[in-house]
């Protein structure tokens, strides 16, 4: 690195740089100040960079919490803020950019590219919005840069939907609820300030005057209400550069006695607390902040169908989402004037909605990891421990190696587990797994690392890959980093002999060292579950235990030989898709994968509409797991539920899309979190891009 920061606990300081427009009042800006107080100093020195000299709202918050900020468009009207900005970011020594602004995020990124590789930071973004609603200029130059960000956020699934081939997560930057309803306490003093009596249903907004806010609608809708004879009062915060077109448009709709235009307000949050409903009627947008403090605040909103705002309120039943229109708005807006109870209703559902998705400890814990793992010249040591040299693992190994998993991993009577590390490293039809054992000066091997090779498609293109699935160490040398060692160590040899991906997806105990060695947090699949029968459902309730290795015998539907010497052809058209990243799936694969009597599998169905399944424990119930399917998903389902029956299994388990109209549930508390990195210079595939079935993930 080019820079460390040594602090008083003798740890070493990530230096993290924000890169953002402004620190003005507007949500991005806040989002910061959420996160700022919840991340260690011993772990991160965050410094802020901004360009817009006029808004420093937040600069005072910020610099309390150890946050240097440095503007860079003053003097000069501001045209040399870029030449400012990259001389920051390249004289900076920072370990992370993130970027929170298209156009200075752009800047950032050209500087930080300019740096030798051994001192360029790494670089991740948050998009606040869709891409689409960019100006063209600064969406085409953000466009080009992002390809070297090592990763990017979004605020809601629609801007992550906005980003082309860029890994992305969706991570609700969330606020601090505590803080939010404590302003309830400020609910009478604020009414009464603003004229509002017992009887008076106020309507608020938190919303800047631009473009993108879309007041003229909002205002037409009051004027709607008003001319409906409806009583009410909307008070309105923000400021912006179209104050003077939305205050003109208020006398002229003749609604001074209905609207009231506040300005800026250091104390937003006081007045959401006096509302009664919370009302956006943005053109577009992310997620905003205000609307998580509404909801944070227990207020029933009123939301046009755009950005986030569906997906974080609307199809939970806390906010009414109407698709834009003025008089859709009106109607909206009068339901809850006119009737207390459905307010009382929509804004308790709110409130916990806000308990689930809106803590910002959750988002803020991401970011940490990201912003401690993300340099990858900070990763651990890969050298050995004294006395122990590390080399790729030969035949003549093999009994050393079972002796040592058998010492280490528990191997005991219950299963073949010598016949199920020679079925997944040796049989492997991808080919012999690659291994590297660590050896002492006497010839004993005291650690191992396996790496299973697999082969994906990639939009139809092949790609060599490894799942790092098998360790073990003597425990004399646990705590000694054999296992980053012997990683780390592969990694090179992996990428000459044509592996292009690293792929796992490690428990929660693991994930934090490959994260550390530069693994990527691609995100969690997440399994959807099907009970069958009521007393399936309280069994599954109590069954929070991992499933059993060894599934168990089964015996309907057909054996997997009688299947691939009848149906080869079904086989190999799962191997023709083309889309995303998918396992190349042929009849040597899948006579392997689901042949072996280790792994006892079922084939069920006929002819174009199959699937191959087994059955396992999960504590007290038995899972009919969907391992790989043929079909429409309706009719794939329809036939797992009765063979689920048949085989007098408790729930169905499979990988995809729910469909809670058929009852099957998605339930991410038992998904597995994947993790890659590449070894060859090729973006990452995201997630969404991911075509994974349990035949993937399952065992291995």
């Amino acid at each position: 690195m080019t820079q460390v920061t040594p602090v008083a606990s003798g740890v070493v300081a990530r230096r993290v740089l924000w890169v953002i427009k402004g620190l003005g009042p507007g949500g991005a800006e806040r989002l910061l100040g959420e996160a700022v107080s919840a991340l260690s100093a011993d772990e991160l020195q965050i410094s802020c960079a901004y360009v817009v000299p006029a808004k420093k709202h937040l600069v005072p918050t910020l610099t309390a919490a150890g946050v240097e900020c440095s503007c860079v468009g003053r003097g000069h009207g501001g045209v040399l803020w870029p030449l400012r900005l990259a001389r920051l970011v390249r004289g900076g020594g920072f370990d992370v950019v993130h970027v929170h602004s298209p156009l200075p995020g752009s800047v950032a990124r050209l500087a930080a590219r300019s740096l030798p590789r051994a001192e360029r930071p790494t670089v991740l973004t948050t998009e606040h919005n869709a891409v689409s609603s960019y100006r063209l200029p600064t969406r085409l130059l953000n466009r080009w840069t992002s390809r070297w960000d090592a990763h990017a956020f979004a605020v809601s699934p629609q801007a992550a939907a906005s980003l082309k081939d860029r890994p992305v997560t969706v991570l609700t930057h969330g606020i601090n609820l505590v803080s939010a309803r404590s302003h309830r306490s400020e609910r009478a003093r604020m009414r009464s300030e603003l004229g509002a009596t017992d009887g008076t249903v106020l309507l608020g907004t938190v919303a800047n005057f631009r473009e993108q806010k879309d007041y003229p609608n909002l205002l037409r809708a009051c004027a709607l209400l008003a001319a409906r004879g409806v009583q009410f009062h909307l008070v309105a915060v923000g400021q912006g550069p179209l104050q003077a077109e939305v205050e003109a448009l208020r006398l002229e709709l003749g609604l001074t006695d209905h609207v009231t235009l506040l300005g800026y307000r250091a104390d937003a949050v006081d007045v959401l607390a006096a509302c009664d409903v919370f009302v956006l009627a943005s053109a577009y947008e992310g997620l905003p902040v205000a609307l998580m403090e509404a909801a944070a605040l227990g207020l029933p909103s009123v939301l046009t169908d755009v950005g986030g705002m569906r997906d974080a309120l609307g199809d939970d039943g806390a906010a009414w989402v109407v698709p834009g229109s003025s008089s859709q708005l009106a109607d909206a807006m009068e339901v809850l004037i006119a009737d207390a109870q459905v307010r009382e209703q929509f804004g308790a559902v709110a409130s916990r909605v806000a308990d689930t998705h809106f803590d910002g400890a959750s988002s803020v814990a991401t970011l940490r990891r990201w912003y401690v793992s993300a340099a990858p010249e900070m990763a651990p040591p890969s050298t050995p421990a004294a006395g122990v040299t590390l080399r790729p693992a030969t035949d003549a190994d093999l009994p050393a190696i079972l002796d040592l998993c058998r010492r280490t991993l528990g191997w005991d009577d219950s299963g073949d587990w010598e016949g199920l590390y020679r079925w997944k490293h040796i049989e492997n039809p991808f080919g012999t797994s690659p291994a590297w054992v660590a050896m002492t000066g006497d010839g004993r091997i005291v650690g191992l690392r396996v790496f299973l090779r697999w082969e994906f498609l990639r939009d139809g293109r092949a790609v060599h890959a490894v799942r790092a699935v098998d360790t073990a160490t003597d425990p004399q040398f646990r705590g000694k980093g054999l296992f980053t060692a012997l990683t780390l160590g592969a990694l090179p040899e992996l990428r000459e002999s044509g592996v292009a991906m690293v792929f796992n997806t490690p428990n929660d105990q693991s994930r934090p060292g490959y994260l550390k060695m530069g693994w990527r947090d691609v995100g969690t699949l997440c399994p959807v579950v099907r009970p069958v029968g009521l007393r399936s459902v309280a069994r599954l309730v109590r069954s929070r235990v991992p499933a059993e290795l060894w599934p168990e015998p089964l015996t309907i539907g057909r054996s997997v030989d009688e299947w691939l010497s009848t149906d080869s052809d079904v086989v190999l058209s799962k191997g023709a898709m083309t889309d995303g990243i998918r396992t190349a799936v042929n009849q040597e694969f899948a006579a392997w994968r689901f042949g072996s009597p280790l792994q006892p599998c079922r084939v069920v169905g006929i002819g174009s509409l199959l699937a191959v399944v087994q059955v396992r424990r999960r504590g007290g119930i038995r899972e009919l797991v969907c391992l790989l399917s043929w079909g429409e998903q309706a009719a794939v389902d329809a036939l797992l539920v009765s063979s689920a029956r048949e085989a007098g299994a408790d729930v169905v388990l499979r990988l995809g899309p729910p469909a809670l109209g058929r009852r099957f549930v998605g339930v991410r508390a038992l998904g597995p979190r994947l993790t890659s990195a590449m070894l060859i210079d090729s973006p990452a595939p995201p997630l969404a891009d991911w075509h994974l079935t349990m035949a993937d993930v399952a065992l291995f």
